[in-house]
């Protein structure tokens, strides 16, 4: 094993290895890192054989990628952040890990100069190119640049974790938060926390549930962008159950940014909350650049909300369809919306669902409604017409009662219905 190749190795092993919590050193067991090591470990003649496994999955630029990520995970792993080495200028850990990664880039770079005829004639051709689109040279001012395209998180705020991968995402739901409408209470209760959270302030648990169609997702991300500068992780359930602690210290480790983790539309009747008992409020909490959001169509149980901050949203009734027409109609520039118009609008909506137009009375049918009156002037016209009537409709109560106790007991059950009653009856 010639010089060159020994200070690939060590460099290898400062770069990847890792002890566990029992303190045994751990070489990695899967993927193009674990190849590379049966490469370096193994005689040239069959250390071609290993290059033929990798050129399987890899072309040369799919392999540069994968590497560079890497290389990127093991120094974030060791606190070294991009701002470590902006600008070119490398001192104290920086230098030490990335003079290491450009010694294992040059060996891999030159692997297959000046091979014996022999070897080359077992190396297949697309694995001859495997390792051309790694640079040939590395100097400090070059990792800025190179280490930029392995970052996760430089180019979007919104993620999925699958795979144990940050995969950016573009949700469909996001929209500012001057267009949300009624709900005043939890709208106010959104902006507060993501604002403490980016303010760093506060990272406790934030816990919101509701009846479906309340738009809770869409909150949590329109919230989570405009008032804390975060990044949205959008988590599997999964997650809390079984890579809770992996996702946890990856995140943790890069403390240039804030990480909102969101569990979305949990079933907490579902779900094993050993790992978030235990991580959060328990024998840990999470790090302070994280914050986990979860919300859910179910209650949550007393011992998760005395974890978190709880943020029910009120039952969807007439009054709150009218208070979100009311919002609505701010928005367009009316300083005193007239109640006619907004009982009008209301009742047309109730009438709408009538006639089956609306699968159900909620604010995302409603925002569905109104946007009919967003881009049409006309129509917008003929409403102020007609509510300067005579006769002015109501929205129907009954309605919204109704559907509103049909889809409780579809959801919690007659029980639930019950223990409802009873509560109004004792308050009566």
């Amino acid at each position: 094993m010639n010089d060159q190749t020994l200070r690939a190795k060590e460099a290898y092993r400062v770069l990847f290895y890792r002890h566990d919590e029992a303190g045994r050193l751990l070489a990695p067991a899967s993927g193009v890192l674990a190849v590379l090591e049966c490469l370096l470990d193994s005689p040239v003649s069959d250390g071609v054989l290993q290059l033929n496994t990798l050129s399987k999955k890899y072309d040369s630029e799919s392999f540069s990628r994968e590497l560079m990520g890497a290389i990127f995970d093991s120094c974030v792993s060791f606190g070294v952040l991009p701002e470590s080495y902006s600008g070119g200028v490398l001192t104290g850990d920086a230098e030490f890990l990335l003079k290491h990664a450009a010694e294992l880039l040059k060996f891999l770079r030159n692997y297959t100069n000046d091979l014996p005829e022999n070897i080359i004639n077992q190396i297949l051709p697309r694995a001859l190119t495997l390792f051309t689109g790694l640079p040939e040279k590395v100097d400090n001012s070059d990792w800025e640049k190179l280490l930029a395209a392995a970052d996760p998180f430089v180019n979007g705020r919104v993620f999925c974790f699958r795979e144990k991968r940050f995969v950016p995402v573009e949700p469909a739901s996001v929209k500012p938060v001057n267009k949300f409408f009624g709900f005043p209470g939890v709208r106010r209760s959104f902006a507060e926390h993501f604002a403490d959270f980016g303010k760093g302030k506060s990272n406790l648990p934030l816990l919101a549930n509701s009846l479906p169609g309340y738009g809770k997702t869409s909150m949590v991300i329109s919230f989570a962008l405009a008032k804390s500068d975060a990044v949205v992780i959008l988590a599997e359930p999964d997650t809390l159950e079984n890579s809770w602690r992996e996702m946890i210290d990856t995140l943790s480790a890069r403390k240039d940014h804030r990480f909102v983790l969101f569990f979305d539309d949990i079933d907490p009747r579902q779900v094993n909350w050993y790992n978030f008992r235990t991580n959060v409020g328990g024998a840990f909490t999470p790090p302070e650049n994280i914050m986990p959001v979860i919300t859910a169509n179910y209650e949550f149980p007393p011992s998760i909300l005395s974890r978190g901050r709880k943020i029910s949203y009120p039952v969807f009734d007439e009054e709150r369809c009218c208070e979100m027409i009311e919002d609505f109609l701010l928005s367009f520039g009316m300083r005193q919306p007239p109640r006619n118009i907004v009982l009008l609008m209301a009742a047309q909506y109730t009438e709408e669902f009538g006639q089956k137009r609306f699968t159900e009375l909620s604010p995302r049918t409603l925002m569905r409604y109104l946007s009919q009156y967003e881009n049409d002037r006309r129509k917008r016209s003929q409403m102020v017409d007609l509510a300067a009537g005579k006769m002015i409709t109501k929205p129907d109560g009954e309605l919204f009662y109704e559907f509103n106790i049909g889809l409780m007991r579809s959801l919690y059950g007659e029980e639930y219905i019950q223990k409802l009653l009873k509560e109004r009856l004792r308050e009566l």
